[in-house]
């Protein structure tokens, strides 16, 4: 397999040119074949060179899912540029921090992102570094041209069609910088994880070969590109030659269960909010109980822990199906671990054993290993780690060190080498002497019947030092098991025979739902800013 990240794509190209790469369902739906798509980069890293972009530019992103990304994404690269992803969702202040933060020369805005662009155009004064916008032409490139300083160089998306569509004679090594990839930020001002070719590749060589992905799969994709885990769909597929299904209308997932029909799509990866959306929120039990899913055969998650009981759901609503519960970070390209779905129901809960090409260790504070079922900090290392965090030596220091990159999840290990998850070190709380896990709490609250999403949080408190807060969301009304929703009393009893007395939440909150950042995570920093 290739060991730079736009080679995935070229070489895929000259050994299946036909195939389809990308379809889209956006208003002027497409069917891309790798051949188009990799002339698509081509012209597009032509343009780079066209427009200046040298070995280790900053070529930032801001693109849905489709063609006009995925073709910028792997022209920046082979033009030896530094390709950096946007958070669709950005503000202007966020936008401003992001182009500043990198240091990007060029700023490509994909169709529906312009406004934010415009809006955001008075402060590019502030990037000294930025000196091209690449957007389609039309009213909000007038607009931008308006707002933005003098000076700043404003290109037609379609000027790169006149390049043509040749490699770019540019020398990229696997040590080189592929991509800084800004963390979810669930916590905190997200930092970007910079990762070189090598790290990317050496993640899609792991992920291809235990996920058993090949150039029939039919990959149904709702997960941004710009996110890590959504990228690794994205790259693992265009490594084997298989079609990415793009869908950007998850927020309605009973089209997108159509398009996976319509598609005939294999593989599906989500994070745990979208498999509660797909158990509890769609009619997918009834469509595979139906035969109309007959070609889906793998799915995928990660992004954070599901908790034990919507892995049951999950195992129930996609009988037959193969089903991987992963684990990883922004700083690890993607993936650390897996369980392999022939142990799933014998071990729901666990996050599995190290990916190929990955040490996984659990660690006391001094270091030192931990012994079987001690909980510690767990530890990766292998070709796969980030170099460190763009421009910020503070903050890299603080997760890389002699024993790889510290995750800041505390784990233990069992007599089978399987590591299970026990909480984040910021995610545990002080309680009146005793040190509870957050998770630990969710997860049982998880287990009433009416209850689909929970979240945990302490609330400062002179006595006991931190009060617990839980945040629910009920099932839906007219559900099965709607009417068993609970009330914050009714939730407390259901606790009593789950958890010690000093764990259950003192108060319990219903939301219609929990705050969550466009990757799914739940946002725990607006939950504790909550009236």
């Amino acid at each position: 397999m290739p060991g730079l990240v736009h080679e995935l794509l070229f070489t895929t190209a000259a050994r299946a040119p036909d195939r389809e790469a990308l379809v889209t369902h956006d208003p002027g739906a497409a069917r891309v074949s790798y051949a188009a798509l990799a002339a698509a980069a081509r012209r597009f890293a032509r343009l780079c060179v066209a427009l200046g972009v040298a070995r280790g530019d900053r070529v930032a992103i801001l693109a849905h899912n489709g063609v006009e990304y995925a073709a910028a994404y792997y022209g920046a690269l082979a033009a030896g540029a530094i390709a950096v992803p946007l958070n669709t969702a950005a503000d202007p202040s966020s936008l401003v921090h992001y182009l500043h933060d990198s240091g990007a020369r060029v700023l490509v805005v994909g169709p529906r992102l312009e406004r934010v662009v415009v809006q955001a155009a008075p402060r590019f004064g502030e990037l000294p570094a930025l000196a091209t916008v690449v957007m389609a032409a039309g009213p909000a490139m007038a607009a931008l041209g308006k707002a933005a300083p003098l000076g700043l160089r404003l290109v037609p998306a379609s000027e790169a069609d006149a390049h043509e569509a040749a490699p770019v004679e540019v020398v990229v090594t696997p040590d080189d910088v592929a991509s800084i990839i800004y963390t979810s930020g669930s916590t905190g001002r997200p930092r970007g994880a910079t990762l070189t070719h090598g790290n990317i590749a050496a993640n899609v060589a792991s992920i291809v070969a235990y996920l058993g992905i090949t150039e029939d799969d039919r990959v149904l994709a709702v997960l941004p590109f710009y996110y890590v885990y959504g990228k690794s769909v994205l790259n693992i597929s265009v490594a084997v030659g298989a079609a990415v299904i793009v869908e950007n209308r998850f927020q309605y997932p009973n089209v997108a269960l159509d398009t996976m029909e319509r598609e005939r799509c294999t593989g599906f990866a989500g994070v745990p909010s979208t498999f509660a959306i797909l158990v509890h929120r769609s009619n997918l039990g009834e469509r595979v109980a139906a035969g109309q899913l007959a070609a889906l055969r793998w799915v995928t998650q990660a992004g954070g822990g599901m908790s034990p009981t919507l892995t049951r759901e999950l195992l129930a609503t996609l009988p037959g199906r193969r089903v991987f519960v992963m684990y990883g970070a922004t700083e690890a390209s993607a993936r650390l671990s897996y369980v392999p779905p022939e142990e799933l129901p014998g071990c729901i809960g666990s996050i599995g054993r190290a990916i190929p090409g990955v040490t996984l260790t659990v660690r006391r504070p001094d270091g030192t290993p931990c012994a079987e079922g001690e909980a510690g900090e767990l530890f990766a290392q292998g070709a796969n780690i980030m170099r460190g965090y763009w421009n910020d030596p503070e903050e890299t220091a603080k997760v890389l060190g002699p024993h790889g990159y510290a995750t800041g999840d505390l784990a233990r290990v069992d007599a089978a080498g399987r590591i299970w998850l026990v909480g984040r070190k910021q995610d545990m709380l002080k309680v009146g002497g005793h040190r509870v896990a957050a998770r630990e709490i969710e997860d049982a609250i998880l287990e009433h019947p009416g209850v689909i999403e929970a979240a945990v949080i302490g609330i400062p408190d002179e006595l006991l030092g931190d009060k617990l807060r839980a945040f629910i969301v009920l099932r839906a009304p007219g559900a099965p098991d709607a009417a068993d929703a609970p009330d914050g009393n009714a939730l407390k009893l259901f606790l009593k025979d789950r958890l010690p007395a000093y764990k259950i939440p003192d108060d319990v909150v219903v939301r219609d739902e929990l705050p969550k950042n466009p990757s799914g995570k739940v946002m725990k920093d607006a939950l504790r800013a909550a009236p």
